[in-house]
Parts: C-alpha cells; structure tokens; sequence
C-alpha cells in the first residue's frame, strides 16, 4: 500500500458528531494494562498507543520476549525474518534468515526503546479484581506488592507457559538425567551421552538433532509421527508455499472472507482435495529420496511418516524440520521408536512390548498444557478453562461474558505479527464504541461453530482453541474486512497479490487507514457475518 497520507480538512472532523462523540467516550478510558511483554505483548502495546491509549505492560520475568526468555540453546525461529516483525518498524540489524532467540530479544529491546512503550519487568500480575467500570490490577515486584486501576486488560501470556512435565513409574529411581527441553541451559548435557527424546513437536526435533550432533546415540520415542514442513519444497523456500494467496486460498477453514473461497471450498473441494494430495505426495517423495537405495535407513524414514492427512497437521505444533533431523534418522544417528513410554528403570527408559532403551539423558519434549488464568476470579476461570483443548473466544479475541478484557495472541497463526496487530487495532474500535459487536447469544453461537469446526477437521492439542495458524490469510481478511480497511495489501500490483509472500511491512498503514476512514463514518461498524 501506498505510504503517502492523505491529509483530512478539519471541518470534516468539527462537523461529524458521531466523530467528537466516540472522542469523549476514548478520553475517559484511555489507561489499559497488558499481561505479558512477549512479542504479542509488545505489539499490541504498540497499537493501542498508536491509536491514543496508554498501556502499561507488565512482564514477571526480568527480560523481554516471552518464551523466548526461557528457550533452549539455538532455538531459532520457524518464520523467515521479514515475517516477524512491527509492520511498522523492521530490524534494526540484519538478522539470521530465521533468527535466533538472542537476536528477537534484541529487536524486542529496539523496539521498546524506539517507541518508547511502558513496560514493567520483574512485575508479576497477581490478581484482577473486578470493578463496576474495569479491574483493580494487584502485582508484585523487588519492592512489594503494589495495586493500580485500569479500565480495560488485554491478556498476553500466551499458550506456551504452562509447559507439560508428566511423571513416570520408576523415575525417581533412574540415575541419569531427567529433563524437558526449557531447563536444557547447555547443550554439554547430550555431550558423548545415550540420549531419548520423547515427543514429536519442534522442540522435540530440535532436541533429536541437537543431542546427535554430540552425543553417542539418540533415540527418538513418538505415539505417533507428524508432518514437518521441510525448509525446501521443490527447490522453493517453504514460505513461498504458505505466505502467498494462490496457496493460502486451499487452506480449508470454518469461515471465508469472500464468495470466491466459499465457492471453492464446497463446490469445487476436489480441486483443493488433489492440491493436497500433490503436496503429501511432493513431500513423502523428499524424504523417501535420502535413504533411496539403502533399506535400513529406508525403514527408518518410514517410521517418521504419518499416515493421517498433512492439512489436518496444519496446527500450533507444526514444526519445520530441521535441515539435518531425515538425514539423520537415514543414517542411524537417530533412531526412531513409535512407542509409549510405560516407565523408568535405574538406567533405561521403559517401552511398550518391553522394550528398553539403555540412556543418560531422556528429554521429555511433550509441548505445553492448556493456558490458565491464575490471576483471574474463579468465576471467569471457569469459563476460559473448561476445554482441553484451550480457550475459544469470539473473533479469537474476546470472550463475550467477560467485560472490559481482551485477549491478544489467542490467535496464534503463522503470520502472528500482524494478526496480533490488527486483532489488537480490533480491540480499539470496539473500546471506542466504533465497532458494535453481535448479542452475547450470537458471539456465543459463533464461537461453538469454530469449535466444533477445529474439532472435526484439525487434531488435538491443548492449544486447538486459540490457535489460526495456516488460516491466518482467512482470519486476518476477516478482521479487516471488519474494519473496513482492505484485506488486499499489495494492490494494485495483482500478481504480486496472488503469487507474492506476504511479509509484516505489508501490513505497515492498516492502523492510519482506519484512522483516516473514520472521520467519513456516521455509524458503528459491524462484524462481517462469519463465524471466527
């Protein structure tokens, strides 16, 4: 989109009464207390001042980022650079085409500083008490404990806190090293080790490879396989698969933005059917290549391939494979047990069928549990904490019996930057009275369609609920179009829209845009009518 900005006459600001109306309600309530100074965090803050609002955020960890304060040695990120970011503010460095967990940090602390946002480390949220118009915000830092007041909280605390450590019979009598992968500080720990690595998600790939790359042996223990996006699909960057519309269109979702998709999706599915297939099909065809002409290590590969459909792997745990982990498996450096774990002994790790596996380390790899609401009263808890598979909120943003509260990054997607910024920019217009939302009893029947929708066609994990992932172009379409603003940022340019990656500076002017379109309003906005 264009940077130029058009400048408006101010008689058509002094002659809007709907305009001044909506100006007297915001400088009434324009404090507003961020939970979490994560990258959801800190992007939601940026928006909220941008659009006049002062937010406080408060972090309870002495550093910025989030779970990227407490990850594990050489984690990198899965997105490319230029898809995470501020839409408005690129790296001020030039970082790893998929950055590392020290260089995020360095953005986030450029960020901060640049745009000058209000964050409070060291200062954990103990409790929100309701209030007649808002909450009493209780926390503690170094000095005490301390109360302010807020009219309205955004919660940014993320779907990766609460990190999944089961116990095992027989684990307290085994002489090694138990661990999961966030309390890995040095990664010695794998050096000329037997290491087993339980689970099958990012962190656990990134485990497996790293623990081959210095240990003695790795062994690999899965229920069941999963799809990994390889780096290269074809020769191609993967982004260029999933970050561009004439491919993010066959992307199955509970709601479209428009009649074309509809169309698509229910009366021309085969076409999108057999996209999938040629994509399976690409990707299995990738693997079985490195062990072509050797057995053993065909076998192996074998073990890692899932039989259930790529697109219903399509989720929160989807993980870009490691460069090395199929060569690996290939070579016998990993070896792969599709197996559940029944226990420990002194020194091995107990199988099903009896089988045991003799090791030093066993990293327990197992994701995160559904999101919890400590600081929050029991009566709201219960309604966020019910399901398994995590909180199901209206426009994935807020929950339509709970006032004055929002959720920033209960969105999680695959372009999650802008989706956090627009869902935040969201926020603001329905705080300013710009946005008039359905009745709780149609938000209420929304959010059960997107559920039951998750449930039928994506796989479970505890964070099913909140997540958008690969349906991010669907969603992000379906806010702005909210909005008002237009879903189509590379226009008019129509073949960089349908075959260009979208990147966050594509979505750099969406905040003055829609601050420029309000001035020719003389209604609220509504929702588009679409389940999200």
């Amino acid at each position: 989109m264009s940077d130029k900005t058009t400048l408006v006459p101010a008689d058509a600001y002094l002659e809007n009464e709907y305009f001044w109306k909506n100006i007297m309600v915001f400088q009434e309530n324009k404090r507003i207390a961020v939970i979490g100074a994560g990258i959801s965090g800190i992007s939601a803050a940026h928006v909220l001042k941008k659009q006049g609002y002062k937010a406080v955020v408060f972090e309870k960890y002495p550093e910025l980022g989030g779970v990227w304060a407490v990850s594990y040695p050489e984690v990198r990120l899965q997105n490319i650079s230029s898809q995470y970011h501020l839409s408005d503010f690129p790296w001020t460095f030039t970082p790893d085409l998929h950055p590392t967990q020290t260089q995020i940090q360095q953005y986030l602390d450029a960020a901060v500083n640049y745009f000058q946002i209000d964050v409070h480390l060291n200062h954990e949220v103990l409790a929100l008490e309701e209030l007649e118009e808002g909450w009493r915000v209780r926390y503690q830092n170094q000095a005490g404990c301390h109360e302010d007041t807020f009219k309205y909280v955004l919660i940014a605390t993320g779907l990766y806190t609460q990190k999944n450590h089961p116990t095992f019979p027989g684990e307290v009598n085994f002489t090694g090293k138990v661990v999961t992968e966030r309390e890995i500080k040095s990664l010695d720990i794998f050096n000329d080790k037997r290491v087993a690595v339980v689970g099958f998600g990012k962190s656990a790939i990134d485990m497996a490879v790293l623990a081959a790359q210095r240990g003695q042996q790795v062994h690999h223990i899965f229920r069941q396989p999963r799809w990994l996006i390889p780096r290269r699909i074809l020769g191609l960057h993967y982004t260029h698969v999933l970050f561009s519309r004439i491919n993010s269109v066959m992307v199955p979702s509970w709601a479209y933005p428009t009649t074309a998709e509809r169309f698509l999706h229910r009366r021309l599915n085969f076409i999108v059917s057999s996209f999938w297939k040629l994509v399976e099909f690409i990707l299995r065809l990738q693997i079985q290549w490195i062990g072509f002409g050797n057995q053993a290590a065909a076998g192996r590969l074998e073990a890692v391939q899932p039989t259930h459909s790529l697109v219903s792997d399509l989720r929160s745990a989807t993980a870009i494979a490691p460069e090395a982990y199929y060569q690996f498996v290939a070579e016998g450096r990993i070896q792969p047990h599709q197996a559940e774990v029944f226990g420990f002994s002194q020194d091995t790790l107990k199988l099903e069928q009896s089988q045991e596996i003799q090791c030093d380390v066993v990293v327990l790899s197992l994701g995160s549990q559904t999101s919890v609401f400590p600081f929050l009263p029991e009566k709201y808890r219960h309604l966020l904490e019910v399901h398994k598979d995590g909180v199901q909120l209206y426009r994935h943003l807020v929950h339509p019996s709970i006032p004055n509260l929002g959720f920033v990054g209960f969105n999680h997607s695959f372009l999650h930057v802008p989706a956090v910024e627009i869902g935040t920019l969201w926020f603001c217009a329905y705080l300013a009275g710009e946005l008039e939302l359905p009745s709780v009893e149609q938000m209420e029947q929304d959010i059960e369609k997107v559920r039951q929708w998750k449930n039928e066609h994506i796989r479970f994990e505890p964070t099913r609920a909140s997540g958008v992932n690969v349906r991010y172009q669907q969603y992000i379409d379906i806010l702005l179009r909210d909005l008002q603003v237009s879903p189509y940022r590379k226009m008019p340019n129509i073949l960089a829209e349908i075959f260009g990656r979208y990147h966050c500076f594509d979505y750099k002017n969406v905040s003055e845009e829609y601050s420029h379109n309000k001035t020719s309003r003389t209604a609220p906005l509504r929702p588009i009518a679409v389940s999200t």
